[in-house]
């Protein structure tokens, strides 16, 4: 068999912790035995070993990928013995890509290159059975080894875990992505109790139930609260049922307060809180109560809380009723402040209930007599003029008014009540008719004179 020399060279460098020596790319440059130089390593081919490897390079049509040459060496005496080389395409390294820690974990978790834990996320108890300063080693239920690191122990960092442990006490938290290289799964107390308290919260704000929170701190839109471990949000217009209320005096205090707004959403964590609704509530059943005692016809004492330009409402201790402007004097009285003040007890009489709309009409000059009743049609009295209108003027009677029309003030025609009388002067009149029902009383000045005078 006819034997030939080939010198083999373009190599490429080995990484480092691959076999020693260049890695043979391609077969070029066929010389004969004498052409080589003593300093270049040689290698004996068979001549069909050499065909097919030029077969091979002919056809690979793929100028970007190199030609992959397979070359099993027969060494010569005088040549290094070289090992088999497979040289071939370098592949793509493929990327693994683990899943990072779940939310609530803190910086510095497992030791990277441990094995993902297929419990990640779930929540898993055990008993402490080791416990060091950075540290505790727990024996889960199912007999598996865990830990808590220092830093997943609790929402705030801990100094030392032996003086907040001690062997025995059970201690739960959530699995973390990873576990560490002694195969021990990773606990995170820290985010385990967020995620109860989470729970609890929802369950709070199903059943509407009523949460003692501290108030962390106060700012101009509202209250912060630690509402068991997670930050809850006061609004300004839920903290009182009235506006203008002083923040600064809810400082340091616990109060109770409804979650209306829950949102457990790691990207949002939203938790809003209120007092007015606790406030109304309480303002309701008391209502109720005060309903149920009230009659109509019954006189009660209360404070007048506010006035408007159509009456007073008025406090009945857990209600408030509603007197109309028309109900406060017989006489006439342009706006509330006229006869009341905001703070002054006042004794009001019952007129309407309407328990279901939970609204109660009250006046004041029912408590008294109706002047009406002390006046005789015929009768002559004297009263001062209350007012000027251009068909008349009105006349106080000791509590209702009556009117004296322009042809009643004199024998002769009068053109305006200001030919005759000013306001505040006393005049003389006779009674001709009453109204009870629209409470009109009619008066006549010139009939009064005649009768007196003839």
């Amino acid at each position: 068999m006819m034997r030939r020399r080939c010198r083999l060279w373009e190599s490429v460098d080995r990484p480092s912790n691959g076999p020693s020596g260049p890695l043979l790319r391609t077969l070029s440059d066929v010389s004969d035995i004498n052409d080589a130089t003593p300093s270049e390593p040689t290698v004996e081919v068979d001549a069909e070993r050499e065909e097919f490897a030029a077969a091979s390079i002919s056809a690979t049509n793929t100028p970007a990928t190199e030609p992959v040459v397979v070359v099993e060496p027969v060494v010569v005496a005088d040549v290094a013995a070289e090992p088999v080389v497979s040289a071939s395409a370098p592949e793509a390294k493929k990327k693994v890509t683990l899943p990072p820690p779940p939310p609530g974990a803190r910086s510095g978790g497992p030791v990277d290159g441990g094995e993902v834990s297929a419990d990640a996320g779930k929540m898993l108890g055990g008993i402490a059975t080791s416990i060091s300063q950075d540290e505790v080693e727990l024996v889960l239920e199912d007999g598996r080894l865990a830990v808590i690191h220092r830093r997943n122990y609790a929402p705030t960092d801990t100094a030392d875990l032996t003086s907040v442990v001690t062997m025995g006490d059970r201690l739960e938290g959530a699995v973390l992505a990873r576990q560490d290289p002694r195969q021990r799964v990773v606990l995170s107390r820290a985010w385990g109790l967020e995620r109860r308290a989470w729970e609890r919260l929802i369950a709070a704000a199903a059943a509407s139930e009523v949460l003692a929170c501290p108030v962390s701190s106060v700012g101009k839109k509202g209250l912060v609260v630690d509402v068991e471990g997670v930050r809850g949000f006061v609004p300004l217009s839920h903290v009182g049922l009235e506006d203008g209320v002083d923040l600064k005096s809810f400082q340091g205090q616990t109060i109770d307060l409804k979650i209306i707004e829950i949102d457990p959403d790691p990207k949002k964590r939203r938790l809003v809180l209120s007092r007015r609704s606790l406030l109304l509530r309480e303002q309701r059943r008391q209502a109720q109560n005060v309903l149920s005692s009230l009659e109509v016809g019954a006189i009660r004492r209360g404070v007048v809380a506010s006035l408007s330009e159509y009456g007073a409402f008025i406090d009945l201790g857990g209600i408030q009723g509603l007197v109309h402007v028309s109900e406060l004097s017989w006489s006439r009285v342009s706006h509330p402040r006229e006869v009341l003040t905001v703070g002054q007890e006042i004794d009001v009489k019952i007129l309407e209930i309407k328990v279901k709309k939970r609204r109660v009409r009250l006046s004041v000059r029912e408590i008294g007599d109706d002047p009406l009743a002390l006046i005789e049609v015929g009768a002559i009295v004297t009263g001062p003029v209350t007012r000027l209108v251009d068909f008349g003027v009105f006349v106080d009677l000791g509590g209702v008014d009556g009117l004296v029309h322009l042809s009643e003030m004199a024998e002769y025609r009068v053109n305006t009540p200001e030919e005759l009388v000013t306001p505040g002067e006393t005049v003389m009149v006779k009674i001709l008719s009453i109204d009870k029902k629209r409470r009109r009383i009619e008066l006549s000045i010139r009939q009064a004179v005649s009768d007196q005078y003839g």
